[in-house]
């Protein structure tokens, strides 16, 4: 599957009233100062929990954090001028792409989004009015919608298809095989948990 395939497949299962519109584009950029105000200390902030945390900093070498900073400050300047358009949603899934190659889990990915926005929610109302910062938060939340749906999906269709490809198996066949051992590990879980609340109510 090509990316571009890839990207519109996983748009078109999220609900599109979490997509953002070109509206919310737009309300977006009225904060320009705003997002501009904080980008360095988001950039630092960013990578100094991932650099100091033991869940994390296994995944980083340190002496590619400058280069690190850089990609990620260009994604923030683009994500906060708010061209949510179609080469935008490409890019974000084929952050999935890059993340299996780098093996960086989507544990890790998903956290750091909420860091960025609890930083940035945490300015909004202590700098906008509250309305208008409860209108920002709700597009940022859009955003992380959207971009986590991306990047989480691609990363699972990417490592399918690279093993479907390796195994040489054709799809209807792994997919029996991966579901005998989902129904293996879901029975399995289910005596475990059933297990451990008996212990509790004992």
């Amino acid at each position: 599957m090509d990316l571009s395939t890839m990207t519109a497949e996983i748009l078109s299962k999220i609900p599109q009233a979490m997509i953002p519109t070109a509206a919310d584009g737009d309300l977006i950029r009225r904060y320009q100062k705003f997002f501009k105000q904080h980008e360095e200390a988001v950039v630092k902030g960013f990578y100094d929990v991932a650099f100091s945390d033991a869940s994390t900093k296994g995944h980083l070498n340190p002496a590619e954090r400058p280069a690190r900073e850089n990609t990620l400050r260009e994604w923030y300047k683009i994500t906060t001028s708010g061209h949510f358009d179609n080469h935008y949603w490409t890019w974000q899934a084929l952050v999935g792409i890059v993340h299996v190659k780098h093996n960086i889990p989507n544990s890790a990915m998903l956290s750091m989004w909420g860091w960025i926005i609890n930083f940035l929610q945490t300015r909004l109302l202590e700098e906008l009015p509250a309305a208008e910062a409860l209108a920002a938060i709700q597009i940022l939340q859009k955003v992380q919608a959207t971009v986590c749906s991306l990047i989480v999906e691609s990363f699972i269709l990417t490592q399918q298809e690279a093993i479907t490809r390796a195994s040489g198996l054709k799809p209807a066949i792994q997919k029996r095989f991966i579901y005998i051992e989902i129904d293996s590990m879901l029975k399995q879980g289910r005596a475990t948990l059933q297990a451990n609340m008996q212990q509790a109510a004992a």
